[in-house]
């Protein structure tokens, strides 16, 4: 959490990046809390592998960035955004800082090592690998938008990355059986939603990617904390396994569910505000429909997985859990009953709720450029209205054809999808600068030994 703060409060790039790698080494030994485990171990190494070496990016971009400005204080560079567009060097500097961005907010294609990193215990997967230090990306991106954006460079790059992960990530977290799986492929999806919000490059499209990061952290921290109560309590995350958990334990249920609401943008909770903002900056994104096609692509899909996840606290209650569940300790529940609780008052009255954070959160940003806009719930039978429940009522059919003719809960393999794995190209890479000669199978040194040994 100090790694954290420092990221967000250093006024110096090079101090920001030093804590930035900090993050990194807290994620590397929390991931790998429990070590006795091969999983913990692979995902720990592989997170630090990934985001690192992303860091490492990041400082020789901040470094180019500093010679440009002739300064590393942030208000400094801050001041000088033609100059830095202007210069020969802004597309080298640009990419190497968006390497460092998108490894750590796990974005395309680097979104893999994430839910690897789901081997931490579940506080730490809600509160580091949801809600805060995989936005650290989503932070940087922002706090540099008013220097970096407004180019063709920056619109591909990061609206490209964001649109190819909200999409991979929210169709990939439908296929899951690890209510933990899911959670951090619709993680990954949300954080595409929030990349794609700053490709835009409009002023609104930022409000709408701030508004968001806070709405996520909310929901998504709540709902990995049910999924900790979940499995403490029946001594399984397997969602095939799982069935009837609102008879056996109602109210986690029932915070879980309106967090899953959240997330799948259902009206009058939080999610459903930002989500709504994203289909009317997707609408006026001036490269086509096709944006707005993805974006209730997206919809659907996020529908799609909230109900599998939900679909665990109905039908008939299971008897071979490892454990009998039953609602836990007062306070082990508390924190899911206070983010549930941020949810409802920012959906239900969002002015007077979130308003006033949001507009200082806007204003550091975009300073006199921060436009006028309205928090209100109901904007009248909109465009972006028809898009949300298209959504909605789309996602419900598309959930019911996949459990009628899809069987999610015998399907081992992400339809289209499977043969590709981040995980296992990253092994590959990793495994090359070792491979040995062909005669190095006689004496049993191969590559193919030290592969399994590091499985």
């Amino acid at each position: 959490m100090g790694a954290m703060v420092g990221v967000v409060l250093s006024g110096n790039l090079i101090q920001l990046v030093m804590f930035w790698e900090l993050t990194s080494l807290a994620s590397f030994l929390l991931i790998s809390y429990w070590h006795h485990r091969a999983d913990a171990r692979r995902g720990a190494r592989m997170a630090l592998t990934v985001t690192a070496t992303g860091g490492l990016c990041l400082l020789a971009g901040v470094l180019m960035l500093g010679h440009i400005v002739g300064s590393y204080e942030l208000d400094d560079v801050l001041a000088v955004g033609d100059l830095v567009r202007a210069h020969p060097w802004y597309v080298p500097t640009f990419i190497l800082i968006a390497l460092g961005a998108l490894t750590k907010s796990a974005q395309f294609p680097f979104h893999f090592w994430l839910p690897h990193a789901m081997a931490a215990p579940t506080p730490v997967s809600s509160y580091l690998h949801s809600a805060t230090m995989v936005k650290a990306g989503i932070f940087l991106l922002i706090r540099l938008w008013p220097i970096l954006s407004g180019t063709d460079e920056w619109t591909w790059v990061v609206a490209g990355a964001g649109i190819a992960t909200m999409l991979i990530g929210s169709f990939m977290a439908i296929f899951q059986h690890d209510l933990k799986g899911l959670l951090a492929y619709s993680t990954i999806s949300h954080l595409g939603l929030i990349t794609v919000l700053l490709g835009i490059g409009s002023p609104l499209a930022m409000v709408a990617a701030i508004f968001h990061t806070l709405n996520h952290a909310t929901f998504k921290a709540s709902l990995f904390m049910a999924v900790g109560i979940i499995d403490h309590e029946s001594g399984t995350r397997d969602m095939r396994k799982l069935r009837g958990l609102l008879s056996m334990m109602p109210q986690t249920s029932i915070l879980a569910i309106i967090a899953s609401a959240a997330m799948a943008g259902v009206p009058l909770l939080n999610g459903f505000l930002s989500k709504e903002m994203f289909f009317s900056q997707a609408l006026e994104w001036g490269y086509g429909n096709w944006m707005s096609i993805a974006a209730v692509v997206y919809g659907i899909f996020s529908v799609a997985y909230s109900l599998r996840f939900i679909y665990v606290f109905f039908g008939k209650p299971a008897q071979d859990l490892p454990s009998q569940p039953h609602e836990p300790p007062r306070w082990m529940r508390f924190p899911v009953e206070i983010l549930v609780l941020c949810c409802l008052i920012v959906g239900i009255i969002p002015g007077l709720s979130i308003g006033p954070v949001l507009h200082i959160a806007v204003q550091s940003v975009l300073g006199i450029q921060t436009p006028e806009y309205s928090l209100a719930v109901w904007h009248g039978f909109n465009t972006p209205l028809m898009m949300s429940i298209a959504a909605l009522l789309l996602g419900v059919a598309f959930y019911m054809l996949l459990r009628t003719y899809a069987n999610l809960t015998q399907r081992e393999k992400v339809p289209l999808l499977h043969r590709f794995s981040g995980a296992q190209a990253y092994e590959t890479v990793l495994l090359s600068p070792s491979r040995l000669p062909p005669d190095a199978w006689k004496n049993g040194s191969a590559p193919g030994a030290y592969s399994r040994r590091f499985s």
